[in-house]
């Protein structure tokens, strides 16, 4: 619905720009000096522009800032054009090449303003966590450069008991670093369900690898809903997951989801060895498995 009312906003526009173009001469006052009808056509076209480059992006989320920001100006001018061709038409009024100019540099001021806007604004990124541990970690590396957003969805972890302790150091780690925390609700029977027939696999096998699946989907999921730039995981911390396969399901939930996706590998440049430091500073609970009754060497029955 929001989409298709910044969809429809720009098309409003230009229809007033035509009913304004549309107007004889004669009706306006004859005091209306030049400076006030170049005001109006760079008014008229900066608000258009503006317009266009947001519907854009509304719908096209990956779109490139650049792409996006010339498309806007390049429909602005190309109305702009049709427009001054409908002046022809009108009494009093004539083709105005000058008028033309204005309107694109308008357009221009619109899209400049938008990245102006744009660039002072810090970029919204959902970040999946699956402990306390990597979460402080990554959640405090990425906060200077984005508005980071923590997302616990681990359907995985088993017992209850322990899927309760790690959601109650996360939500600690969110008030000490003031960051938000989403939470889904937990559902492990369901998670069973997915990787039925693979609970004998090994770690680093075809079972880890749906789960991680499941966690990235549900991730990019919210962040398509939620209207982030970017989604990302902390799993790739570990010395213990498989990054490739992390990212190459990441690329994957990106292109389905149309969200980009923050393709790092955290435990390099020393992340590990950063992330149980600060467990250790701020106390945060480390467990000794990945989370499911098949998990590490804590089998649950």
């Amino acid at each position: 619905m929001i989409k298709l009312a910044k969809t429809l906003l720009p098309i409003a526009w230009m229809g007033l720009i035509f009913v304004l173009s549309g107007i004889p001469v004669g009706y306006f006052p004859e005091s209306a000096a030049i400076f006030q009808q170049i005001a109006a056509h760079n008014f008229l076209y900066f608000v258009l522009s503006l317009l266009i480059i947001i519907a854009i992006l509304s719908w096209r989320i990956k779109a490139k800032m650049v792409n996006a920001a010339l498309t806007a100006v390049a429909v602005s001018v190309l109305y702009g054009i049709s427009d001054e061709y409908h002046q022809g038409f009108v009494y009093g009024r004539f083709v105005s090449f000058a008028d033309l100019f204005f309107d694109f540099f308008g357009a221009c001021l619109g899209v400049i303003f938008y990245l102006i806007i744009h660039k002072k604004r810090k970029a919204k990124i959902l970040l999946h966590v699956c402990c306390a541990g990597c979460g402080a970690y990554i959640g405090k590396l990425l906060k200077k450069d984005y508005n980071v957003v923590l997302y616990f969805y681990n359907p995985s972890i088993y017992p209850i008991s322990e899927y309760n302790t790690r959601l109650a150091e996360a939500k600690r780690i969110a008030q000490k670093f003031n960051l938000k925390l989403l939470a889904e609700e937990y559902d492990h029977n369901k998670w069973l369900d997915k990787i039925k027939g693979h609970e004998h696999d090994s770690e680093r096998g075809e079972r880890c690898f749906i789960c991680y699946k499941d966690r990235m989907e549900s991730t990019a999921q919210k962040a398509q809903e939620g209207k982030f730039d970017y989604f990302s995981t902390t799993l790739t911390v570990s010395p213990r997951k498989d990054a490739a396969e992390i990212s190459k399901i990441g690329k994957k939930m990106a292109e389905k989801y149309n969200v980009e996706f923050l393709d790092k590998d955290f435990k390099k440049k020393d992340g590990f060895k950063k992330s149980v430091e600060l467990s250790k500073q701020l106390n945060l609970y480390r467990q000794n498995y990945c989370g499911c009754e098949f998990s590490g060497t804590q089998i649950y029955k």
